[in-house]
């Protein structure tokens, strides 16, 4: 009877032991990926790539938007540049090229930032040392800049006095196109809902770059695509089918509420 009992306090002293160590373990462990965490993040801010975005683009660029200084703001801020141009090319190799053809060939047909374009101007084509411009693009993908709100001029879409916005015809056609194109879709093939998102992407930058909507009605233009931009970037690069199906649907809704602010 002894020896059995001696047998089960010898088991559950071991079980509680095996149970604190694995405590122990676990904790360390989530230590290490913390101080990775902050090591990486030391690291990106203290890289010769952070430097030379200090000296060359912090003249027109803010690393955050800032509310307070927004008459001073010359181009967009780096947040905003990252949550454009990351969810479209989340590997790193893929994100650096990509930003560094955008500066080394400013274009609209090629911008992820429609919105910043009609708002700032193209940014100007300058000659860079291209291992400069790499290490600044690996710095950009790799600062963790946080989040904040979005800076828009209105930050709800407003009715024009009561009334609908009035658009042009074409406006409302390549509208029209897009609906169809989300409403008509039917595909179990990741790569075709990426091109999906591209061309959704494609037909509302058209409107968003018409320089011949101004003032307030361009605002509100700006403000209804400003809420959607992260689902079409997120539909363009999304290797989830879950996710593209989600993003789709959210894309379908959001633009059937285009008509109840313009026609």
């Amino acid at each position: 009877m002894k020896t059995k009992l001696l047998l089960v306090l010898l088991l559950l002293v071991t079980f509680i032991s095996c149970n604190n160590n694995k405590k122990d373990a676990y904790k360390k462990s989530e230590s290490v990926v913390t101080e990775l965490a902050t090591e990486n993040k030391e690291t990106a801010y203290t890289s010769k790539g952070y430097k030379l975005m200090q000296q060359k683009c912090f003249i027109c660029h803010f690393e955050k938007p800032d509310p307070a200084r927004r008459d001073q703001m010359l181009a967009p801020p780096f947040l905003r540049v990252q949550e454009h141009y990351k969810p479209t090319y989340p590997i790193k190799d893929e994100f650096i090229t990509a930003v560094m053809e955008i500066i080394n060939n400013p274009s609209e047909e090629n911008t992820l930032m429609p919105g910043a374009v009609r708002k700032f101007n193209l940014m100007p084509k300058l000659v860079y040392d291209q291992e400069e411009l790499r290490l600044i693009a690996e710095a950009l993908y790799d600062v963790d800049y946080g989040s904040a709100l979005k800076m828009r001029m209105n930050q709800d879409l407003q009715m024009n006095n009561g009334e609908k916005w009035k658009l042009s015809q074409e406006t409302m056609s390549q509208i029209n196109v897009i609906v169809n194109d989300l409403n008509d879709f039917k595909s179990d093939d990741i790569l075709v809902y990426n091109q999906l998102g591209k061309d959704v992407f494609n037909d509302a930058k058209v409107i968003m770059l018409d320089d011949s909507y101004e003032g307030e009605l361009w605002e509100q233009i700006h403000n209804f695509f400003s809420d959607i931009e992260d689902n079409m970037h997120s539909l363009m690069a999304t290797k989830s089918l879950i996710e593209a199906e989600n993003e789709v649907a959210i894309l379908k809704i959001k633009f059937k509420e285009f008509t109840n602010y313009f026609e």
